[in-house]
């Protein structure tokens, strides 16, 4: 790999450590079980996508499946766009 992908890469999982870090404490502290798989779900869930994008693959977005399946729905009820 080229020395600035490893790079992204690396500066990624840094960022997602920090925040790690910086929030599971308090919420072990406060026993606050249910917001602590959330918060480790929807960061694991962030890290699976964000890893592939920075590499330069492409990935799904699930907006753009929404906005293809509400957009027609869209024009039929509030008409053509100004």
């Amino acid at each position: 790999m080229r020395k600035s992908v490893m790079a992204g890469l690396l500066i990624l999982v840094a960022l997602y450590l920090i925040i790690f870090f910086l929030e599971v404490p308090s919420l072990v502290r406060r026993q606050s079980w249910r917001e602590l798989l959330a918060f480790v779900i929807m960061s694991l869930a962030a890290l699976g996508l964000s890893v592939p994008w920075s590499l330069g693959h492409k990935i799904f977005f699930p907006s753009e499946a929404l906005i293809k399946f509400f957009e027609p729905w869209a024009r039929l009820i509030l008409g053509p766009p100004e």
